[in-house]
């Protein structure tokens, strides 16, 4: 199975229902699966019509195959900006490379960095106690080793 070409099909496919391609993975098996997103979410419904729909473009008199399509849902790591578009200002967890994580919300992002808001204990000149401030930081994205939203209740 040629990747770029199941790659290419299930784009277009994808593309006409306002959807994006987040992942497609091929194993050595022959499964394809593939995890798409859009900006409004991804239902079930919509990932069968999908199913259906890039099935009927690939032979399977040519080779066996098992297509599996779902949503790159919660929790789901960022790979595409189509997610981080998605994401502008809802709650995203960051795990950076230094290994140290930080909760808060994306404000704002480009090729090179994005922007998150977070609230912080900090001391404050003339107070005993540590005072909860919101800080707001841009990190470039090379310094991010994954990114995922998070549901919070």
């Amino acid at each position: 199975m040629n990747i770029e070409n199941i790659k290419a099909i299930a784009e277009a496919v994808l593309e006409s229902r306002e959807l994006f391609l987040v992942d497609l993975k091929i194993s050595k098996d022959n499964v394809i699966e593939i995890f798409a997103d859009a900006l409004q979410g991804v239902n079930i419904q919509t990932c069968i019509e999908v199913s259906r729909e890039i099935e009927s473009r690939l032979n399977r008199d040519e080779e066996d195959f098992e297509l599996t399509v779902s949503s790159a849902g919660i929790g789901y790591p960022f790979k595409v900006e189509g997610q981080y578009r998605k994401n502008l200002g809802k709650a995203v967890e960051l795990k950076l490379r230094d290994n140290s994580r930080l909760t808060g919300t994306l404000k704002a992002f480009d090729t090179e960095t994005l922007t998150v808001e977070y609230e912080e204990k900090k001391a404050v000149e003339g107070k005993k106690k540590k005072e909860t401030v919101v800080t707001v930081r841009e990190i470039a994205r090379k310094d991010i080793q994954e990114i995922k939203d998070i549901v919070t209740f």
